[in-house]
């Protein structure tokens, strides 16, 4: 009986320990989300981001209040990026301001142009918001959608041809 219990006491014990480092761990990395958003972007608000968000150009891009960017997200801000307050970007997106003009030489083909995320805006999993976009409030991207053009506001944005669901 002696034997049993304590076979039974160590793995509460063993369970609390490894609890207690899954929590510690967790608290960690959201301390270092928060450390990065702010040494990386000045102006970020009060906004949290993940610690694997990629940040090109921090100096470049504005967040509003109470904003989440959520895992493996990309922003790549060669011209302004501004996001608005209450904005959700989740996994995976990549907002990238710059792009490649064919038209000119390869040493000089690099064009960027700014990108206005305003707010109450909610940009799904995967979805791509390209340069010279304009998101307006209280639209909705859908999953894996590339955005190319303004979307207007309350928009819900679905499928390869940013059709709009909510207005048609």
């Amino acid at each position: 009986m002696k034997k049993l219990i304590r076979l039974l006491s160590s793995f509460v014990l063993m369970r609390w320990i490894s609890l207690l480092t899954i929590k510690v761990f967790w608290a960690l990395s959201r301390v270092i989300s928060h450390l990065k958003i702010k040494a990386l972007i000045t102006n970020s608000g009060d906004s949290v981001c993940h610690y694997t968000v990629e940040i090109k150009y921090g100096d470049n891009i504005v967040i509003g209040d109470n904003c989440a960017i959520g895992k493996y997200s990309s922003l790549g801000a060669k011209s302004p990026i501004t996001i608005g307050d209450n904005v959700t970007i989740s996994r995976g997106v990549i907002i990238e301001t710059a792009g490649l003009d064919l038209s000119k030489s390869a040493k000089s083909r690099h064009i960027s142009k700014p990108i206005v995320i305003k707010d109450n805006v909610w940009i799904a999993t995967n979805a791509i918001i390209l340069g010279g976009v304009t998101i307006n409030k209280n639209a909705v991207i859908a999953a894996g959608v590339v955005i190319t053009k303004d979307v207007p506001e309350g928009a819900v944005i679905v499928g390869a041809r940013n059709r709009d669901i909510k207005h048609n």
